[in-house]
C-alpha cells in the first residue's frame, strides 16, 4: 500500500509541474504566446449520481480548453464550433470554458481531487498521460475499433502515429487534435537575396547549414550579427535537443520506449552543437536566453535564423513577416530520411463523467468537425487531419502555409517509440534532455559523458515511475 501511495503522490507532483510544460509548449507552439484571460471553471458537482437530467433532457458536458491563439480570435472560433455541435441532433449540450495556460494543470488536479473534473479537456499527449496513470482517463478505444471495423476514412486522414501516441497501457486515452512543427525560420531577404543560398525549401544538410552560418558570420559578424540561436530557458533546451536529435535520425527514445541519449548518433548531435559554439555561430549568453529574448534578437536583425516554434512574433512588422520563411528539414549525416520534430495535443475525456457515451460522441464529433477552428482561430497550428490542409487557407496564409508544406516530414517529439512513456512529462519538466546542450554551451567538451549522464538520469525516472 505504501508503494502505491508513493507512486500516486509522485504522479500528482508531476502533474503539478506539468503547468510548466504547458506554458512552455504554449509559448513555443502555434500562435500560443498570447494567453487568453482565464475563465472561472464551473462550480464543483455535488457528486450525486442520481441528479436529474438538465433542462431539455440533455446532459450538459463541461469542456475545459486551452487558448491556442489570441483570445479575441481563438475563443470565438472555438465557441462557434461548439455552437454548431449544440445546434445539431446530439445527445448532449457542451459548455465551453477557455482557461489560461497559467495554473491550468493545478485547476484540473484540484477538480479531479474534488470529484468534479470536466468531461473533456485538451493538452499535450505527454501531459494527458498523467491523468491516465491516475486512472482518470475514459477509454476511447471503442471509437477507434469502430473506425477500423467500418473502414472509416479518418484513419487514413490522420498524420502518422497520432493515434499510437494517445495510448496508455493498451487503451486509447486520447484522440489527436492539433500539431505544431518545429523548424528553422530565417531571413529570406538575407540568406536568399543577399547571400545567394538556394533550395532552402528542400532538405538542408548539416554541412550546408554550417555553410550558411559561416557566410552570415563573414558578412555580418562585424555588425554584431550572429547566424543562429536557440532559446534554452523554459524548456527551450529540451526542445532544441529534440530538434537536433531527430534531424540526425535518432530521437531520445528507442522503438521500445527506452532512453537512447547515449546512442552514437545522439552524441554526434552534441558534438555538432559544440562545433557551432566553437565557431562563434551562437550569441554569447545563449545558455540563459528565454523565448522572448531570441524573438527580439531575430526581430532586431541580430540573428538571421531561429530553430524553434513559429514566427508569429514577426507579424507586427509586415516587411519582416513576409521576409521570413521556414527552412526545409535539417538532415544530419546519420539520418536515413529527412524528418522534423512536432508536438501534438489531444483530447481526453475523464472517467468521472456521468455521461460516458455522450462524452465519447462529442470527442469524436469534434475531431471530425473542427476545420474552421484552424482557419478562423488564429492558432498558427496545423490540424492532424491531412485533408484539412487542402483548404486554400493553408496556401494563402503566410504563417501556416510555411509549416503546412512540410507536414509530411513531421514525427512526434517522442519518436521513435510507438507510445509516449509515462515518465516523459517529468523528463521534460526537469530539463533532462536539454542538460547536455546547456553543459556544452557553458564550455563542456565531454560530449559522450554528458549524454551518458542524461541517459542515466532518464533511466532512473523511468524506473521510478514505470
Amino acid at each position: 500500500m505504501k508503494r502505491k501511495t508513493l507512486k500516486l503522490l509522485s504522479l500528482l507532483m508531476v502533474l503539478a509541474l506539468a503547468c510548466g510544460v504547458l506554458a512552455a509548449c504554449g509559448g513555443d507552439g502555434g500562435g500560443q504566446s498570447t494567453p487568453a484571460a482565464a475563465s472561472t471553471p464551473p462550480a464543483a458537482d455535488s457528486g450525486d449520481d442520481s441528479a436529474p437530467a438538465p433542462a431539455g433532457d440533455k446532459p450538459v458536458l463541461q469542456f475545459w480548453a486551452l487558448p491556442y491563439g489570441a483570445a479575441d480570435v481563438f475563443n470565438p472560433a472555438l465557441q462557434s464550433v461548439i455552437d454548431t455541435y449544440n445546434e445539431g441532433d446530439h445527445g448532449a449540450t457542451v459548455e465551453l470554458q477557455v482557461l489560461s495556460w497559467s495554473g491550468f494543470a493545478e485547476q484540473i488536479q484540484t477538480a479531479i481531487a474534488g470529484g468534479s473534473p470536466p468531461d473533456v479537456t485538451v493538452a499535450s499527449y505527454h501531459g494527458l498521460l498523467n491523468y491516465a496513470a491516475m486512472g482518470e482517463a475514459l477509454d476511447l478505444s471503442d471509437i477507434v475499433a469502430r473506425w477500423e471495423a467500418e473502414g472509416d476514412p479518418i484513419l487514413d486522414d490522420l498524420m502518422p502515429a497520432q493515434l499510437e501516441y494517445g495510448k496508455f497501457q493498451g487503451e486509447q486515452i486520447a484522440l489527436p487534435f492539433k500539431v505544431d512543427g518545429r523548424a528553422v525560420y530565417y531571413r529570406a531577404d538575407i540568406l536568399e537575396d543577399e547571400l545567394g543560398f538556394t533550395d532552402l525549401d528542400k532538405p538542408v544538410s548539416w554541412d550546408k547549414f554550417m555553410e550558411i552560418c559561416e557566410a552570415i558570420k563573414q558578412n555580418y559578424g562585424d555588425e554584431g550579427v550572429y547566424p543562429h540561436s536557440f532559446f534554452t530557458m523554459d524548456m527551450g533546451s529540451t526542445v532544441a535537443m529534440m530538434n537536433i536529435l531527430i534531424s540526425n535520425g535518432c530521437g531520445w527514445l528507442t522503438e521500445d520506449g527506452q532512453p537512447a541519449m547515449d546512442d552514437p548518433r545522439a552524441v554526434a548531435c552534441l558534438e555538432w552543437i559544440g562545433e557551432m559554439r566553437d565557431k562563434g555561430y551562437f550569441p554569447e549568453g545563449m545558455v540563459s536566453y528565454n523565448q522572448a529574448e531570441v524573438e527580439k534578437l531575430y526581430s532586431t536583425g541580430k540573428i538571421m535564423m531561429a530553430w524553434k516554434g513559429n514566427f508569429s512574433h514577426t507579424k507586427a512588422d509586415e516587411e519582416l513577416y513576409k521576409n521570413t520563411k521556414v527552412m526545409g528539414p535539417i538532415v544530419g549525416p546519420d539520418a536515413d530520411e529527412p524528418l522534423m520534430c512536432a508536438w501534438s495535443d489531444g483530447m481526453l475525456a475523464f472517467k468521472q463523467t456521468k455521461y460516458p457515451e455522450e462524452t465519447k460522441e462529442f470527442v469524436e464529433w469534434f475531431l471530425k468537425n473542427n476545420e474552421s477552428l484552424f482557419v478562423e482561430g488564429g492558432t498558427g497550428s496545423l490540424p492532424v487531419r491531412k485533408s484539412y490542409l487542402e483548404n486554400s487557407f493553408f496556401e494563402d496564409d503566410w504563417l501556416t502555409g510555411q509549416y503546412a508544406q512540410y507536414s509530411d516530414y513531421f514525427v512526434l517529439n517522442s519518436w521513435r517509440a510507438d507510445e509516449i512513456p509515462l515518465a516523459t512529462n517529468q523528463v521534460y519538466v526537469q530539463g533532462m534532455l536539454g542538460a547536455p546542450m546547456e553543459a556544452v554551451l557553458m564550455g563542456s567538451n565531454d560530449y559522450q559523458g554528458e549524454m551518458e549522464k542524461a541517459n542515466e538520469a532518464i533511466k532512473k525516472v523511468f524506473a521510478d515511475l514505470n
